[in-house]
């Protein structure tokens, strides 16, 4: 059966096309996992092409390792189904962490079983391996909302930037890097920066890419696929540099330098490690950034929706930046990125909101999400869109 010569299916053609069984069907519509579309007059139940991409989502969350009751909560809270793509791409990051640390789980039993075959005796702490391996599994449903969450804040600026051109592909070339020189990247996150400008790096650059997280120095490395050859990997404190003096002709601090504890410490040790007439690069937001965003959230005035953590770049912004660079740098200029956001749909709105942290859609009720979405939906149909200021842009210094 085609699913174009049908708009409805009963559930037995549902579940014979979908490989799954009509009592997992029953079951999930009994505890409100997967309604279906439709009852007909006589109660049986029906199921629309949509449905397929609910249960997928389902199944594979079901794979990972989540249980019921969290792919509930996901499914819930998910009104944005007609999403596919985000949704996937979501699910392939999920599944790719999962494949990765079940690689190593077999590394280590692979070890265990060597052992044993080259000299009939075991190391216990082997097995005390293995066991920590396995009992720390990754929590899949925190690996889920951290991936969402990620892929959220990407989206809207991807989906209703007005500046076409693209942060990453236009702060790289303001860097305007010359040829023959040694580039550091503090806090390099999953590469974004060299990914989408691979093309324009010169084959005499040395570029060694660091962060705090041993995490993102994997989806970094992930990320770039075989281009990753290219580049150097090491794990970075950028309080404390493991490089010795003078190592580079350019440091670059790519909007990090803000969650710093001590960002006096990571000027000095930046400044250290850079050459004499070496450049340093930090890039940063300023205080208005993202600010209807945070008007939008105080006026539902919910107790547990916060704009707490959209203040964490006070830290170090374009507006105080400047002073801060200047005391470790000469020849200090700021350069801003033109650009704003102009938002003509709810939902990645309301995604991009529930992607801070602080702010997790368990807390609300339904009726609480179908409220803020026809709250935004009004605004959008009044006013054509919803206009966002976008203020962002970098510091360039000089030792």
């Amino acid at each position: 059966m085609s699913l174009k010569s049908k708009t409805l299916f009963t559930i037995g053609e549902f579940a014979k096309m979908a490989g799954v069984t009509l009592r997992t069907l029953r079951y999930y519509d009994k505890i409100g996992l997967l309604k279906p579309s439709l009852y007909n007059n006589i109660g049986h139940r029906l199921y629309s092409k949509e449905d397929f991409g609910k249960l997928q989502k389902i199944l594979t969350l079901k794979f990972i390792g989540l249980s019921l009751n969290d792919i509930s909560n996901i499914m819930k809270y998910d009104m944005n189904q007609k999403d596919l793509k985000n949704s996937l791409e979501i699910q392939k990051d999920i599944m790719e962490n999962k494949i990765d640390h079940i690689q190593t789980i077999i590394h280590a039993i692979t070890e265990a079983i060597n052992m044993l075959n080259n000299s009939n005796t075991l190391d216990w702490n082997k097995f005390i391996k293995i066991m920590n391996l396995i009992n720390t599994d990754k929590k899949w449903m925190q690996q889920y909302k951290n991936a969402s969450n990620l892929r959220a804040r990407i989206r809207i600026h991807e989906l209703y930037s007005t500046n076409k051109e693209g942060w990453m592909n236009w702060f790289f070339d303001q860097l305007n890097l010359s040829d023959n020189i040694s580039i550091l990247e503090l806090g390099c996150g999953d590469a974004s920066l060299w990914c989408k400008n691979y093309s324009k790096i010169s084959e005499n650059w040395s570029i060694t890419l660091t962060d705090f997280s041993s995490g993102m120095l994997e989806d970094a490395k992930k990320n770039l696929g075989k281009r990753k050859n290219r580049f150097k990997f090491k794990i970075v404190d950028a309080q404390n540099i493991t490089f010795d003096n003078a190592s580079f002709d350019v440091v670059i601090a790519n909007n990090m330098l803000y969650h710093v504890n001590h960002i006096e410490k990571a000027f000095s040790e930046i400044k250290r490690v850079l050459k004499d007439g070496g450049y340093f690069f930090a890039s940063t937001a300023g205080e208005n950034h993202m600010k209807e965003m945070r008007e939008i959230v105080s006026k539902f005035n919910w107790d547990n929706l916060t704009t707490q953590s959209w203040n964490l770049t006070k830290n170090f912004q374009l507006e105080n930046g400047l002073d801060m660079v200047s005391k470790w740098f000469k020849k200090v200029k700021l350069k801003r990125y033109k650009d704003n956001l102009f938002v003509t749909d709810a939902m990645p709105l309301i995604d991009y909101i529930f992607s801070m942290p602080g702010n997790t859609k368990k807390f609300f009720t339904e009726k609480d999400i179908i409220e803020l979405k026809k709250s935004l939906q009004k605004k959008i149909k009044t006013s054509g869109g919803i206009y966002i200021t976008k203020d962002t842009g970098f510091f360039q210094g000089r030792k």
